[in-house]
């Protein structure tokens, strides 16, 4: 009868054959969720691309809010200033400290590119000649297999590809059209950001307690879950874009100043900007290094020496941050290996499409390693636990 049936059954699946089966429908069902996960990723992607002009306004809006919102804090506490008052004021200091920079700031930096593009021809020429002096084997083969007619030829081609730069730019002109276009949705983009800011930083208030109203159809346990995980990635975004941003317009000011006591080109406004780079963690160095030390070396009174006094300066400043400031300010917040940091940056520079990845890419990962963490100890272990029992 039907006992026999379920013995016959229950000979026929040994206890290994069983764990196979266990094991290959666990291994089915994770790689249906990994699909699943990834078209949410694709659809995610896709959806960005589509609205990544009304997107990107508003994801700078909520960084600039969120690094703004101490110091409208401290208008309302020190002032007699309501919250209004107080990212008024906040917004009239901007616009002066905007206009104080231009009129500072602007009229160097305009007169250092110029000497730079008019240096362009000469830096050329000083490397051809170092790489002569340097390498005249490497010459004297080029020139026995190539012919010294062709070389000359090439040559010839290099000089007038630089010395053609600025005509270049004279067609370029002429698809301004569509230039203008994505200037425009550029602009507009720009424009929109400090009516959004002014939004973000009016509006006030717990935020949890209306999610957790929002989320009142979802399990307890989970929403509780869902509002940990919410709040810390808020959190997580918002101590490391302070942090950094922080970081790195101290290592901008002190690598400005290195490079312009060293006497290095267009010092000031190039350590500035590479300080600025490094929001993206080691990407304003890789960057740095690749343009001042080339510079240094090649500018009129430069030379080896000078290069090495510039990544004298790069690497002070590098352990500065990696030894002070970075423990001082960020206090191991996000916690994670250099190593992971410099593949996170490349992961989701590639996933999320260019620079937007690679800024969000600190914050997204932190926020994963919490999310695998708590998945893990609440989730993972008891499943395991129960299906070990």
């Amino acid at each position: 009868g039907m006992e026999d049936q379920e013995k016959r059954t229950g000979l026929l699946l040994s206890p290994l054959q069983r764990k196979l089966i266990t094991t290959a429908l666990a291994g089915l069902s994770i790689f249906v969720i990994g699909a699943l996960v990834f078209e949410v990723y694709l659809l995610l992607k896709s959806f960005v691309n589509t609205f990544s002009s009304v997107l990107w306004p508003l994801a700078a809006a909520a960084i600039v809010a969120m690094l703004l919102q101490p110091l409208v804090g401290f208008f309302e506490r020190k002032t007699a200033l309501n919250r209004l008052g107080g990212i008024i004021l906040l917004y009239v200091l901007v616009v002066l400290a905007t206009g104080a920079v231009m009129a500072f700031v602007v009229p160097v930096l305009i007169e250092q590119t110029v000497a730079f593009v008019s240096a362009l021809p000469s830096i050329t020429d000083r490397l051809q000649d170092a790489f002569n002096d340097r390498f005249p084997q490497v010459m004297d083969y080029l020139n026995s297999t190539i012919g010294e007619a062709k070389m000359e030829e090439i040559n010839g081609k290099i000089q007038e590809l630089i010395s053609g730069i600025p005509d270049k730019i004279v067609p370029m002109a002429s698809r301004a059209g569509s230039y203008l276009t994505t200037f425009f949705s550029l602009v507009a983009g720009l424009a929109i950001i400090p009516v959004y800011v002014f939004f973000f930083l009016n509006a006030r208030g717990d935020k949890t307690s209306d999610i957790e109203t929002q989320l009142s159809w979802v399990k307890k346990d989970i929403r509780e879950d869902l509002i940990f995980l919410g709040t810390h990635f808020a959190h997580s975004m918002e101590a490391f874009f302070r942090g950094q941003i922080l970081i790195g317009l101290i290592m901008g000011v002190l690598l400005g100043i290195g490079f312009s006591i060293a006497g290095i080109n267009f010092g000031f406004p190039l350590g500035l900007l590479i300080g600025l780079l490094n929001i993206i963690p080691y990407f304003g160095t890789m960057i740095g290094l690749a343009t001042v030390l080339p510079i240094a070396w090649l500018q009129p009174e430069g030379g080896p020496t000078l290069a090495g006094i510039g990544l004298a300066i790069f690497i002070g400043v590098q352990m500065l941050e990696g030894y002070f400031l970075t423990p001082r300010i960020m206090g191991g917040k996000t916690g994670l290996h250099p190593l992971t940091i410099i593949i996170a940056i490349f992961f989701w520079g590639t996933a999320l499409g260019g620079v937007l990845g690679m800024i969000l890419a600190i914050p997204l990962t932190a926020f994963f390693v919490v999310a695998w963490r708590l998945f893990r100890e609440k989730y993972l272990d008891r499943w395991l636990g129960s299906e070990a029992s």
